[in-house]
């Protein structure tokens, strides 16, 4: 009977429908999928030339993960999965993860105000979550100290503390309107400095770095600098169209909006401790992906073709549709993208090292439908 037994076991092993992970992993359309990716961006990237990195991950498992072009231009190093990519807005997610894990630790509350911290009339009114989710109407710090700031002189978070200190006008009246902020963003860091006694690249690490599995990742300031392995250069074109390194912006001293640098390695297992929640407690989690802001007027939306015809909303630094979140960031010499869907365990991030906006749009659209494809196709195929 014993044996019997086995036996049926053995069969029912066998005949066991397959998993989402085992559709995936399907050799044949991989490899049309990966021949059909490098193609793609082979297209788009010069190989002596500055360029990308790609992640396709499908549930927790890394199906594409490699560079194109250069890290560096003049050193003739290739980019890989381990090369460090300036997020540039990309970063904001990260922020948002240091305020809800001082909320879990009972330090801060999403509804506080920002006058119990700074007494300034800048801040009356205005909560962590307005400021979170792009609705407290503070004024923009990049149309100022592009006027105003001695450009031999490296910008940080303080200096636009101080200014804020001023109490220059806002863009609107709070929890009115909906519009992005760079500004909200970097007070958050100075916010997280505050509160925790640490510099917020410190907090950073310790708190939801290292919890992610992310060894290589950091946050970069200008007037501080710090190692990066591996690190790509930002680039764009001089008056000659020869590409120049362009790192050495006076705003690359500011935190928070943007300066984080991580790999597709790195940002994959991060992707995976989003997945399992283990970097702040569930509740928090929960509140990552969930929208807090107005329905995003037509023309702050996102224009990609997969989101055609769907509402947006913000939450904790990643635009929401029902059944996506994503995030662009844009900065001198560097272009970021990553989406993520819940009705599937799919993400693709798209890291650039030059400033193109058409080449991120066009690597995005086509390489998610090349994905899409790919999935319905073993899907079927597994169900055959």
């Amino acid at each position: 009977m014993k044996n019997i037994a086995f036996i049926l076991f053995i069969a029912l092993i066998g005949c066991k429908a397959p998993t989402d992970k085992t559709v995936v992993s399907n050799s044949a359309e991989l490899e049309k999928l990966k021949t059909n990716i490098d193609s793609l961006f082979n297209s788009q990237i010069n190989e002596n030339a500055p360029g990308a990195s790609l992640l396709v991950s499908y549930n927790s498992e890394m199906l594409i993960g490699k560079g194109y072009g250069l890290r560096d231009v003049n050193g003739k190093h290739p980019i890989t999965s381990k090369t460090n990519i300036r997020m540039a807005s990309v970063s904001k997610q990260f922020t948002a993860l240091c305020i809800l894990s001082l909320v879990d630790n009972g330090i801060l509350n999403l509804n506080d105000s920002l006058n119990k911290y700074w007494d300034y009339p800048v801040f009356k009114n205005i909560t962590i979550e307005h400021l979170l989710n792009h609705t407290s109407g503070i004024a923009d710090y990049e149309e100022y100290f592009n006027k105003n700031w001695d450009r031999n002189e490296i910008v940080e978070n303080k200096n636009i503390l101080e200014w804020l200190s001023t109490n220059p006008s806002p863009v609107f009246e709070v929890g009115k309107k909906w519009e992005y902020s760079n500004t909200a963003y970097l007070v958050l860091a100075l916010l997280v400095e505050k509160v925790s006694g640490k510099e917020f690249s410190s907090y950073a690490q310790e708190n939801v770095f290292q919890k992610a599995g992310m060894e290589n990742t950091t946050f970069f300031n200008l007037a501080k600098p710090v190692e990066i392995k591996e690190r790509a250069f930002c680039y764009d074109k001089d008056s000659l169209g020869n590409w120049k390194k362009i790192d050495g912006f006076y705003m690359n001293g500011v935190l928070g909006d943007g300066a984080v640098y991580t790999s597709i390695n790195d940002f994959h297992k991060y992707n995976n401790a989003l997945q399992e929640q283990s970097i702040v407690s569930k509740d928090m989690h929960e509140l990552i992906f969930k929208p807090s802001s107005m329905i995003l007027p037509e023309d702050k939306k996102y224009q990609f073709s997969f989101l055609k015809g769907m509402d947006e909303r913000y939450a904790m630094g990643w635009f929401l549709t029902d059944n996506l979140a994503l995030h662009t960031g844009s900065w001198n010499g560097t272009r970021t993208i990553v989406v993520k869907e819940f009705e599937r365990p799919l993400t693709i991030a798209i890291f650039l090292n030059f400033a193109s906006s058409d080449t991120r749009t066009k690597l995005v659209e086509e390489t998610y439908q090349l994905v899409d494809k790919y999935l319905k196709i073993t899907a079927n195929n597994g169900n055959k």
